[in-house]
């Protein structure tokens, strides 16, 4: 009898351990933007733009409309999350690690940003060729 309950016990243990884990059978939603910049760095949807002045290399995944609906509202990888015409993640790294920024850096980003929407956006790109001026 007392066999039965420790095996029995075990079973639940592993089941629930197993079912804890990330992506498991316990509900919730899988994130589109890793936890590791090991990840990021080795994942073919992600692509290296850049590094700033600070020392943050920048990594790029583009998304569609349809993808970026699909991304609740309270999650986490909103966070990285540049809309637009043309969606995209923009996870900053450094040192191995997916960092915070602080305001310079946010600043520095904010630049690459800008610019990055100036390349996809013909109308802005030829605007700025010709110095802002309209005709």
């Amino acid at each position: 009898m007392k066999l039965t309950i420790v095996i029995g016990s075990l079973v639940t243990a592993l089941c629930l351990i197993g079912c804890s884990e990330e992506g498991g059978s316990s509900g919730t939603a899988k994130r589109l933007v890793p936890t590791k910049a090991a990840e990021v760095t080795g994942s073919p949807d992600y692509k290296f733009e850049r590094t700033t002045k600070s020392g943050i290399q920048c990594y790029v995944r583009p998304l569609t409309p349809e993808v970026v609906a699909t991304i609740p509202a309270d999650s986490p990888d909103r966070g990285f999350l540049m809309a637009g015409a043309t969606p995209y993640f923009l996870v900053p790294i450094r040192d191995d690690k997916i960092v915070a920024l602080n305001k310079e850096e946010s600043a520095e980003m904010a630049g690459f940003m800008i610019e990055r929407m100036i390349e996809s956006n013909p109308e802005l790109k030829k605007a700025f060729k010709d110095g802002g001026r309209r005709r």
